[in-house]
């Protein structure tokens, strides 16, 4: 819940910044901010007279008992399980989103000598900034990933976004059975089990298979010299500088 509250706070010092008086608030940006990555919907009454920190405080109250509700349906055991399922996913995602980008700021960084900077410290200070934004990207990818993932309870469909009435009725709903704490519980852990079988296969796939199909690892056949320009022999579509040749 560290990284919920963090989230808040960051919308709130951007919409509510503490130089301007409240009456220049931006509240509809925060609560589009708030329901896109949360879901949850801010009543504009609710906060209308409250200070930058109250304000924060009850958002922060409200998202810690939506997200009870939800470990309290499932489990707790099964709750941390499926949080770091989703975050090992993200990150894995991100990282090879970070891999591309890293690899683009390379081919380029020597242009800033054009610009009468020191490629090195610019490549540094780059660097730094492109991975500080995959960080801040796994926190509120991971964070919206389970605030909007539904369990079924085997009562029909969950909607994301529940209807204006069925948040008045919320108060008066009555405590999920057993069964349904059960049906939620094993769709979570179907839910999982489906992310993890799926790693398992991309790893195989990576492990095992070759860039035309092929299975086993390829070898480098002796021969003909290869340029450090050409194509490398593997099979990688690199260059034979950038690959065996490095």
């Amino acid at each position: 819940m560290d990284m919920v509250r963090g989230i808040v706070d960051q919308f709130v010092d951007r919409h509510c910044p503490n130089e301007k008086h409240p009456d220049t608030w931006d509240i509809g940006s925060l609560r589009t901010d708030v329901l896109s990555q949360f879901g949850y919907k801010v009543e504009t009454a609710e906060v209308a007279d409250l200070s930058r920190d109250e304000m924060s405080d009850l958002i922060y109250e409200r998202l810690q008992h939506k997200y009870r509700e939800k470990e309290e349906l499932v489990g707790a055991d099964v709750m941390r399980q499926t949080e770091c399922i989703v975050m090992l996913q993200v990150i894995d995602n991100q990282w090879k989103d970070h891999l591309l980008s890293m690899d683009e700021l390379k081919q380029g960084i020597g242009n800033r000598a054009y610009g009468q900077k020191d490629p090195l410290v610019e490549y540094k200070k780059e660097s730094f900034e492109l991975f500080t934004a995959m960080m801040d990207r796994i926190e509120d990818e991971s964070v919206r990933y389970l605030y909007f993932l539904q369990v079924s309870t085997g009562s029909g469909p969950v909607l994301p976004f529940p209807e204006e009435e069925e948040e008045e009725e919320e108060a008066s709903r009555p405590d999920p059975s057993e069964q349904q704490r059960q049906a939620a519980k094993s769709s979570m852990e179907d839910f999982t089990r489906n992310i993890q079988r799926k790693k398992e296969k991309e790893l195989a796939e990576l492990q095992f298979v070759g860039g035309d199909g092929s299975t086993g690892p390829k070898q480098v056949v002796a021969g003909q010299k290869v340029g450090r320009n050409d194509p490398c022999p593997c099979g990688s579509g690199k260059k034979y500088k950038k690959c065996h040749g490095a």
